[in-house]
């Protein structure tokens, strides 16, 4: 008994330790409803219009705020996720000049039949992809308009980017077709490049992705594009999927994210926000580049230097190859396995493939400061034409720090489905797992072992006193 309700305290406490976490942490880990001490301890954060809930945060006051959130492109607050995402716009009825549809997502019964509004921003009440996401967990519904999601804010209209910045202008219809050019114009002036142990390029480091410098990668993470501009990029079956997506997380309030099941992240998540990514530790060698990150669970990615792809079978991050031409790293990863980019945004087929460009930075004084990314998508199947989103990463640390270290991330999670939803686990449930209680002991003694540890010694009566009663007698003293 005594164990038993040490592990249902354990996993109240793991969690409340879950849902008190700042929103950039709890979105990493698939952040849930604020739980009931944190109302309790700041009602007025969770009570009123959004835009007062907002202020709310702002002041300090709630569980979520802290003071160091970044401006992106359309204004401050763009690219915050989880419960502080309540301070992107929130308008109660549409935008001024603008009308509702007879019938949008959040008054929908069967988004099936609406395809012909799925291309209109007012389906989806002009909210982007990740505000939809997180439509719940930042509460922005007017209860003066009924019961949610029926009562669900509107965004901003005209916070959108253009869809010709979320596509490539290269001639390359294939994703080898783009890597043999740059392999070609490599060879052009002498290359590929290829170093030994001492003249590598000096890219070992730890690194971050630079929020200020660089925001056109930011439509991959759903914050800066209205949805049709997103499934203006997708096939019909694509689009069709990733409407499913967004009706059941913000409608149903049924999010299926990786991390709250320990699925894999998959090889579109290393671009995404939340997986904490592109915050990596980079070393290089003659035959290979390594980058390890991830914090719900581990991204591997090598790129095996001068050498052509040879799998079989599709990996969750691909396999990777590339060449280097001067200090440019030219990479190429194929056979990728079909997965989700989650949060309201779209999934890849088994045929995705990316090109990556990776170019060194430096600051004015000729010093290496960081990376710059350009990557090229291409999937046949799921794109109606390759994308590309660029990224800047600065080295924030050398492998020779005395103090960084990268911590492999084994995903544990008693959160399961139930019914459809994503429901956490406690000891009194059958599925429990205590994975820090000796867990295969847990399960030997449960199902094999049942009464064994309540049954008397048979032998607790001495020997020698046993060997009277048969009529033996005992050489012991």
């Amino acid at each position: 008994m005594r164990s038993r309700l040490l592990a249902v305290a354990f996993a109240f406490a793991v969690t409340v330790g879950m849902s008190t976490m700042c929103p950039t942490s709890a979105a990493q880990g698939e952040q849930t409803e604020p739980n009931g001490v944190q109302v309790l301890e700041n009602p007025s954060v969770y009570a009123g219009t959004p835009a007062q809930r907002c202020a709310a945060q702002q002041r300090g006051g709630g569980a979520f705020a802290r003071g160091n959130f970044f401006a992106g492109p359309h204004g401050q607050f763009t690219n915050v996720i989880g419960p502080m995402s309540i301070c992107t716009p929130s308008n109660e009825n549409p935008p001024e000049g603008m009308k509702s549809l007879p019938i949008d997502l959040f008054t929908s019964k069967n988004f099936y039949l609406d395809k012909k509004y799925w291309m209109d921003p007012r389906y989806y009440r002009c909210n982007t992809p990740r505000q939809l996401t997180d439509i719940w967990t930042s509460r922005r519904f007017f209860p003066s308009k009924g019961k949610a999601p029926e009562s669900a804010a509107w965004g901003d209209c005209k916070w959108d980017e253009s869809r010709d910045s979320l596509v490539s202008h290269l001639p390359y219809k294939t994703a080898q077709e783009h890597y043999d050019a740059l392999l070609a114009q490599a060879k052009a002036h002498g290359g590929p490049t290829n170093y030994t142990k001492a003249t590598t390029p000096d890219w070992d480091g730890w690194y971050e992705r630079d929020m200020s410098k660089d925001t056109q990668a930011e439509w991959i993470w759903g914050t800066v594009t209205q949805v049709p501009t997103v499934l203006s990029l997708l096939t019909p079956e694509y689009r069709q999927r990733m409407v499913q997506g967004i009706y059941h997380e913000s409608v149903s309030n049924a999010p299926q994210w990786e991390a709250s099941f320990c699925w894999p992240e998959g090889f579109m998540r290393w671009w995404s926000q939340a997986s904490q990514a592109g915050n990596f530790e980079l070393a290089i060698t003659p035959w290979n580049v390594t980058l390890v990150s991830g914090i719900a669970d581990n991204f591997l990615r090598q790129v095996w230097l001068g050498r052509q792809p040879v799998q079989k079978v599709p990996q969750w991050y691909g396999e990777t190859v590339g060449f280097w031409d001067g200090t440019t790293l030219v990479t190429w990863t194929s056979d990728v396995q079909a997965w989700n980019l989650s949060h309201c945004m779209f999934e890849n087929s088994g045929k995705m493939e990316t090109i990556e460009v990776w170019t060194p930075v430096y600051d004015g004084s000729g010093k290496f400061v960081g990376i710059h990314q350009d990557t090229t998508f291409y999937d046949s199947e799921a794109f109606v034409q390759p994308l590309r989103a660029t990224y800047d990463y600065k080295r924030v640390d050398l492998l020779s720090s005395p103090t960084h270290r990268y911590t492999y991330i084994e995903c544990l999670s008693n959160i399961k489905d139930r019914n459809g939803r994503a429901t956490q686990l406690t000891a009194v449930d059958s599925d429990y797992v205590d994975y820090y209680g000796r867990p295969w002991a847990q399960d030997w003694e449960k199902y094999f072992e049942k009464g064994w540890k309540d049954t008397p010694d048979q032998n607790a009566v001495p020997d020698n006193v046993l060997d009277l009663f048969n009529g033996k007698q005992s050489n012991k003293k």
